[in-house]
């Protein structure tokens, strides 16, 4: 107990699971994350109700529930299942929709919905969040109620550095009524564009639907068609964020190779070595393509990325082929593989030599088929931006 006393507040409320992050205000969220465009679509605030604390796993409206990916066997009086951690959580309402705000110890969001969700007649159009990565590689982080995949792999999603914070981003913003189901009346295509990887395991059903998907003007992921202020808006407010409440690194996972490049070009590095060698060999691969008289799209450039995925290689459309027989995108939203990608932010992290790999212990190591078979729930907005 006196080691306790002696320490700042600060420092014991950071121990007892909350930090910096679940600071970050409601206003500053609107101001510097939810782009013009959005609040064109959603229209004047009318409404701002007092935030809530809530236990609860389902939400307020369809759509609005929180996850337990631990498991946690907890019921109220009412005998309905609680979170291990409660969360803060407001709701705006606005002449065309309505805004969410959510937040517990390690993570915010935010959500945006065009449409009445009171009716269960809403689409989700928007969603921004921020993840401080203290937790991860430990069961502690899928604790957090505000996730859609887990974060406790040791090999696969540990942090970059003990010795620096980070916090990891994550988007999702597509125009409402432009997913490819509204226009195609095809739920499977549907799924298929969301994540392709879902559908690997089938060759011959994949390459019926990927030959669809490449008429498109969408990439793998891409199931609506994108806001067009998201990608800089956004990354300008998860930056200023991040720094403003003290973060040395902002990270993502890249769910495919549009998403990579996107990031590479606003300064982000690929952290570890091995995956960064990876991608070499794709944009190689890509080069190799393009020299044979077939230049791609960026969409395209990510289909090739997801159907050199395909096994047996032999699968492989030939236009496609990168004569590299053993490439395999790193993240398919499935498995706990992810494609890490970071920016400093601090000095320290200018200066630090960031040196990790994303590679299964002896302990933790299991078949790559047994990997792409293990189901994790699905992320609306996949890991990392769409």
């Amino acid at each position: 107990m006196s080691n306790i006393l002696q320490q700042e507040p600060d420092q014991i409320v950071e121990q007892l699971g909350v930090t910096p992050i679940a600071r970050v205000s409601d206003d500053e969220i609107w101001n510097h994350l939810v782009t013009p465009t959005v609040k064109g679509l959603l229209g004047e605030v009318k409404v701002k109700e007092p935030a809530q604390i809530l236990d609860t796993i389902a939400g307020r409206f369809k759509g609005d529930e929180v996850s337990n990916l631990n498991h946690h066997d907890i019921k109220g009086p009412d005998g309905k299942p609680r979170v291990r951690y409660p969360y803060s959580h407001t709701l705006w309402k606005t002449v065309n929709g309505a805004v969410v705000f959510k937040r517990d110890g390690v993570k915010f969001e935010v959500f945006c919905w065009f449409g009445d969700v009171e009716r269960e007649r809403a689409e989700l159009i928007f969603k921004a969040a921020l993840r401080d990565r203290r937790y991860d590689g430990t069961a502690r982080a899928n604790d957090c109620c505000l996730l859609e995949y887990t974060y406790d792999n040791p090999d696969y999603h540990k942090p970059l550095s003990k010795q620096m914070s980070s916090v990891e981003l994550s988007i999702y913003g597509f125009l409402p009524g432009s997913r490819v189901a509204d226009a195609s009346g095809d739920a499977e295509f549907d799924a298929f564009v969301a994540n392709p990887f879902r559908f690997i395991g089938d060759a011959d059903k994949f390459l019926g639907l990927f030959q669809r998907a490449l008429q498109t003007k969408r990439a793998p992921g891409q199931f609506s068609a994108p806001i067009p202020d998201v990608a800089k808006f956004t990354q300008l407010g998860f930056e200023f964020l991040a720094r403003k409440y003290g973060y040395d690194i902002l990270e993502m996972a890249a769910s495919h190779y549009h998403v990579a490049k996107w990031a590479i070009s606003d300064g982000f590095l690929l952290a570890d070595l091995e995956q960064a060698n990876v991608m070499a060999r794709f944009a190689a691969g890509l080069d190799k393509i393009r020299a044979s008289g077939h230049p791609l799209t960026r969409s395209q450039q990510s289909w090739a990325c997801v159907v050199n995925s395909l096994r047996p290689a032999e699968k492989i459309p030939a236009v496609f082929q990168m004569g590299d027989a053993n490439l395999l995108w790193p993240q398919d939203n499935i498995s706990d593989c992810c494609l890490w990608l970071y920016k400093p932010l601090s000095a320290k992290a200018a200066a630090a030599k960031i040196d990790v790999t994303f590679r299964p212990s002896a302990d933790n190591a299991a078949p790559a088929a047994e990997r792409r078979r293990a189901i994790r729930p699905l992320r609306k907005g996949g890991r990392g931006r769409k």
